[in-house]
């Protein structure tokens, strides 16, 4: 689930990052510089004397910084339910937040400690380069303006990133019901499907409409983390007596089925006692089949 969380966040930073290189280019046209030139400071504060050399690497560093970024804010925000990051309003509320807070933490002490040292010297190699007069108010002034719009890029960088992050994880939610539906549909005698992550975070757990759980919702949630548990001490030996297929624990009311499915998620599923469950696992598996061969071609 942190992977998962961590992939599309990075696609969401690189994203937003991509967008705001177009609004950070606009706004060098607004203040009559050339376009590039944020990068290019950017470089030649890190040593580059070639200008298109610097810009290349100060916008391969901000894609890069971006990305990374987005994939650290995507793996904790996964994981922090207090975020929502399901709601694509209040996802990017917390985006706008949080790129305040890199405004803040990131930009600004790298815009103190590093482009304004060598501003001297980034005013020489752009002088040089354009074969102008340039002044170093005049730099210092550039970088004090972009400095203040880039606020405003770092709140729509976080509105993008939330919005973007938001939506690939209510795709992803969509595609999860759909396992349940096509699950819960194998038989009338399923009664419950929760569908878990690889460490046993529940991703969506319901039962059969018109069934009534026999245990409270703390019962059920031992129930869920020891079967969790016994599969995973079950998956420290698979190198040795192979991949587990299912665990079946059928009690005097119920039978309940543990199984992996497809190369991501684990099935918590229970059944009344006269199910037939080799028949649900076989069309499980073909179910399995059919998600592995759509994530090939994803892929």
């Amino acid at each position: 689930m942190t992977f998962k969380g961590a992939k599309y966040g990075a696609f969401a930073g690189l994203i937003a990052t991509w967008s705001i290189s177009s609004a950070i280019a606009a706004s060098e046209l607004v203040l009559g510089l050339q376009i590039g030139t944020f990068y290019s400071i950017i470089g030649i504060s890190l040593g580059l004397n070639n200008v298109i050399m610097a810009a290349a690497i100060g916008f391969g560093l901000h894609l890069l910084t971006g990305t990374a970024l987005g994939a650290l804010l995507g793996a904790i925000g996964i994981r922090w339910k207090k975020i929502r990051m399901l709601n694509p309003y209040k996802s990017s509320l917390v985006g706008i937040g949080t790129g305040l807070a890199i405004w803040l933490v990131l930009f600004l002490p790298i815009t103190a400690f590093l482009i304004q040292p060598s501003i001297q010297h980034i005013v020489v190699i752009l002088a040089v380069s354009s074969q102008k007069v340039i002044l170093s108010e005049q730099i210092s002034r550039s970088v004090i303006n972009i400095s203040l719009i880039a606020i405003v890029f770092h709140m729509i960088w976080g509105a993008i990133f939330g919005f973007i992050m938001s939506s690939l994880l209510r795709i992803r939610v969509f595609k999860i019901k759909q396992h349940y539906v096509d699950i819960i549909n194998i038989d009338p005698k399923i009664r419950l499907v929760t569908i878990c992550d690889a460490n046993g975070q529940i991703m969506y757990s319901r039962h059969r409409e018109g069934v009534q759980n026999l245990l409270s919702k703390e019962e059920s949630k031992k129930s869920l983390e020891l079967a969790m548990t016994s599969w995973k001490v079950r998956g420290e030996l698979a190198d040795k007596i192979g991949k587990g297929r299912y665990v079946l624990a059928e009690y005097e009311k119920i039978k309940r089925l543990t199984m992996p499915f497809g190369d991501e998620l684990l099935l918590y599923i229970t059944t009344e006692v006269e199910a037939d469950h080799s028949r649900i696992y076989d069309s499980i598996r073909k179910l399995e089949s059919g998600l592995k061969y759509s994530n090939s071609v994803l892929r």
